[in-house]
Order: C-alpha cells, then sequence, then structure tokens
C-alpha cells in the first residue's frame, strides 16, 4: 500500500519518538557588533555601521547613507551562547529576524517592486543568504569578505535563505548544526553574515532589504533572537520499518510556528490509493495533545489543519499513520 505524504509544517525525524524534558531558552543579539559594512563606488572605499539600528543587504540609489548608485551592503550579527544546562544537550536552534523594509526596480518593466529584483540573466534566483562565520569581536572593513566561499573565516558560504518576500514580519532559519559546532569548540558566540548572491546589477536603483537591530527604545522586541531548545535525554521508542518502495514526504513551513499569530496550520497529504489515515499530535513527554484525522479516505490531496494558538511553547510532534506505514515529525512552537 502506498502513501505519500507531503506535511507543511513538520520536518522529518527519522521515524523516532521522543520522550524528553525541555528548556527554551532565547538570547538577543549584541548591539556591539551588529551592523553592516557598506562599499561605496563613487569613493570606492568601504564604511562600517554599527550603531543604527538597522542592517540591510543588497545595492542601493541613496540616499541611505549618501547618494551613491551601484553600492551596496552586507549585515553582520552575533549571539553570546548561554551555558547548556547541566544534562541537557542541544535539541534545535534557530534565529529569528524581523524585516522591516524591502524594495527593488525592474528595469525591463521600469516598476518598483516590493522585494529586490536583479536585472541581470538568472535574477530571479538570486537568494538572500545567511552565513556561518566568524568575525571576532569587533566588526570592521576586514571582515567585508568573511562568509565568502575560500574565505578562511567563513564556517559555511550559505546556511539558507533567510527572505524573499517583500512582506514585512519576523523570518526565521535553522542553525542548529552550527551552534551545536560552537559548543563542541568552546566558543562563546555565533557569528553570521547576510548578504545577497550578487552585488549590484548597474541598474542605479536600490534592491535592498532591512532588518531591525534595535537597542534601548521600543522596538527591542523585534532584535535578532536566537531560540535555543535543550533536552535532558532521547529515548528512540516505536521506530517503523518502511519499506524501501513506500515514499515519505515531510517539508517544514513555517517552523517554528508563532502561537501569538493565531494562525492555523496547514498540514498536506497525498495517499495514492483508499486507505484509513491517522493523523495525531503529542507533546514532548509523548502525551497525545489532538487527533487531527481518523478516518478512511479515498485516494487523492488533502488539507488538514492544527490551531496552534491554544497550546504553549515547546515542541511537539505529528505522527500519520496508514496500514504499517508511521511518519513522525517536529515543530516548535514559540510564543
Amino acid at each position: 500500500m502506498k502513501l505519500k505524504l507531503v506535511i507543511l509544517l513538520f520536518m522529518l525525524f527519522h521515524f523516532t519518538f521522543l520522550i524528553s524534558d525541555t528548556i527554551i531558552d532565547s538570547v538577543y543579539s549584541d548591539p556591539l557588533l551588529d551592523g553592516y559594512i557598506y562599499f561605496s563606488q563613487n569613493a570606492q572605499a568601504f564604511s562600517v555601521n554599527n550603531w543604527m539600528y538597522d542592517m540591510g543587504a543588497g545595492d542601493t540609489h541613496g540616499p541611505i547613507p549618501f547618494p551613491d548608485p551601484n553600492s551596496y551592503f552586507r549585515s553582520f550579527f552575533d549571539f553570546y551562547l548561554p551555558d547548556i544546562p547541566e544534562g541537557y544537550h542541544i535539541d534545535s536552534v534557530y534565529v529569528r529576524l524581523y524585516q522591516f523594509m524591502s524594495g527593488g526596480y525592474n528595469a525591463s518593466s521600469g516598476t518598483y517592486t516590493d522585494f529586490p529584483v536583479w536585472d541581470v540573466a538568472g535574477g530571479d534566483t538570486i537568494r538572500c543568504i545567511m552565513s556561518y562565520i566568524n568575525y571576532g569581536n569587533e566588526l570592521d572593513i576586514g571582515d567585508w569578505e568573511k562568509g565568502d566561499v575560500g574565505n578562511p573565516y567563513t564556517y559555511q558560504n550559505n546556511i539558507g535563505t533567510i527572505t524573499e518576500s517583500g512582506i514585512n514580519g519576523y523570518r526565521y532559519l535553522d542553525v542548529t548544526a552550527g551552534v551545536i559546532q560552537d559548543y563542541e569548540l568552546n566558543r562563546n558566540k555565533t557569528q553570521y553574515r547576510i548578504a545577497f548572491q550578487i552585488d549590484t546589477d548597474w541598474d542605479n536603483e536600490s534592491d535592498l532589504v532591512a532588518f531591525v537591530t534595535s537597542s534601548g527604545h521600543q522596538y527591542d522586541e523585534l532584535k535578532p533572537t536566537l531560540y535555543l531548545t535543550f533536552s535532558d535525554e532521547i529515548n528512540s521508542i516505536g521506530n517503523e520499518e518502511i519499506p524501501i518502495e513506500q515514499t515519505l514526504n515531510i517539508e517544514i513551513y513555517p517552523n517554528p510556528s508563532i502561537i501569538s499569530q493565531g494562525r492555523q496550520t496547514a498540514i498536506s497529504y497525498e495517499i495514492s490509493q483508499n486507505t484509513d489515515v491517522l493523523l495525531q499530535i503529542f507533546n514532548i513527554k509523548g502525551q497525545l495533545i489532538e487527533t487531527i484525522v481518523n478516518k478512511k479516505i479515498n485516494a487523492g490531496k488533502y488539507t488538514a489543519f492544527w490551531n496552534v494558538s491554544n497550546h504553549s511553547s515547546g515542541i511537539y510532534f505529528l505522527r500519520i499513520t496508514s496500514g504499517i506505514q508511521t511518519a513522525t515529525g517536529k515543530c516548535l512552537l514559540l510564543k
């Protein structure tokens, strides 16, 4: 019996269920090390700014910091890592940024857009990416290339796309692997760079996104934030052997999910023939929280919904079964 699942919120968790206690900690970025480096085409010079309330990526026509067509920004930020609670280990880590501005210009149509448009071949595939780096205890012009492929201070050039939308709001990226490496190598902080995969397209117009890095005023809650989840132990139970010919696909979007937004989370799945489907949500202790689907359905594509606003912060698990097949996914809920 073949079953194909596409679940938009939950990540594949190797068909393993966790039984553990969890601690969620959050850390603001360090305002003394957050900022951007700007390259002026006119002056052919770099400048550093880490006292403003924002950081950006892309190119600019002006007026920030001054009218200078085809100059560009790369931004940097970091977090001091908290101690790991005794008896616990890192389970997952996410960066959260707040995008408050975005815009672009499409030279071919002569129109302004809500997100950068690069007027070069393949411009629609140029991403605003985050790179995992080390720029030390001070941001200076020598840090410009840290994040580029081949630079000795680049740990990973592209850990993922941080934004591809012109809609203002929070952006999240999973940085678990890098933070675990930081702890293993006894680093006291974890550092990142934001940049587009192109510096400028020479169209004399701005293509720019910007994120809040505020300190000491009303927008502090929008500052870059690192969410860390610590678990005390992992007990693998109910491992399922999935026949090799079966197809199980699980994707995350969005993850983490924000409780305060009160949105229903879409869980989409597709089955290839008539079958019984059981879709359930469990908490970190393995207790059943909610049954979303429990019925026989015909072959086709379906979408179920889970209202996360009724639940507290923490890790939750989805388990979907059909016949002898079982797949498990993991979701982090945040306030």
